[in-house]
């Protein structure tokens, strides 16, 4: 875990499910953070960044997904996508309860992260200061075999929390080896989706990629380049569609998908670009 002082907490989300948070303070606060984590993980995966963040002064709020880590939840299940952007504005708004002024607040999201953050982004722009997304799922490239996609949408009318397995493949996550055995070996990732989450997610998907140029504050895209779990070409499609000046990408063309989590050379590239947009964004 990280050397970071860690504080823990929960709050109760949409249909009271509890959702674990993580609150990891700066010593000396210069801007604030919450990270949303990707599809089967939890917020504890994301120890490179925090090892990076607080102590450079950004407070970081880490919750862990509704279905996922330590928060409720049946597994990998949602009624409706809003559920996961609804707990996050939950949570934003208790950061920005006693948010000294001119103190900025930036949200992050990996992958399904990263697309709730963009989500959010288009809908509630006037509670954050800018978003990142890594690797966003605003398209997928996992192969979705015809009967499973069709027996998903059925049944999500009929059984929406019939369980399947994600298809996702851990070895596509990161070239470092011990990353990919880490992944394996937690308790806390696990591999199950829904039926209704199935329909869910392609919903928003579709809403989100639809309307990027509704996003008004700035952005900063980072896009795995060798991705074989979300499709890297509609980051680049969404990032062309977007009407706010202020916007960056980043494409970093042999990296897999957890780009904050790849070998530690790599990592290290991708890790300074997110904090050398966040300095500019602060001194603005």
């Amino acid at each position: 875990m990280s050397n970071c002082k860690e504080n823990i907490g929960s709050f109760s989300g949409q249909r009271g499910i509890d959702i674990f948070y993580r609150h990891l303070p700066a010593q000396t606060e210069r801007a604030r953070l919450i990270i949303a984590h990707g599809l089967g993980e939890h917020s504890g995966r994301y120890v490179n960044l925090f090892e990076r963040l607080v102590p450079a002064g950004f407070s970081v709020w880490a919750p862990d997904l509704r279905g996922h880590g330590r928060s409720r939840g049946k597994r990998g299940h949602v009624d409706a996508f809003d559920q996961y952007v609804l707990d996050l504005k939950k949570l934003i708004e208790a950061v920005r309860s006693d948010l000294p002024p001119k103190r900025k607040v930036f949200l992050l999201g990996h992958s399904m992260g990263g697309l709730i953050a963009l989500n959010y982004a288009q809908r509630f722009y006037d509670t954050i200061d800018g978003v990142v997304a890594s690797s966003p799922g605003l398209g997928m490239n996992v192969k979705v075999p015809g009967a499973k996609a069709f027996m998903g949408k059925v049944m999500s009318s009929i059984w929406p929390a019939l369980s399947m397995a994600n298809g996702l493949d851990a070895e596509k996550i990161s070239h470092d080896p011990q990353v990919v055995a880490a992944y394996v070996s937690d308790p806390l990732v696990h591999d199950r989706v829904t039926a209704r989450w199935f329909t869910e997610f392609l919903a928003a998907m579709d809403a989100t990629n639809a309307r990027s140029a509704e996003v008004r504050v700035p952005v900063l895209l980072q896009v795995a380049g060798d991705d074989h779990l979300v499709n890297a070409q509609t980051s680049t499609t969404f990032f062309e569609g977007l009407a706010v000046r202020d916007k960056t990408i980043h494409v970093y063309e042999k990296l897999y998908h957890e780009i904050y989590n790849e070998t530690r050379a790599e990592r290290d590239v991708v890790i300074d670009d997110l904090m050398n947009w966040l300095a500019l964004h602060i001194h603005e």
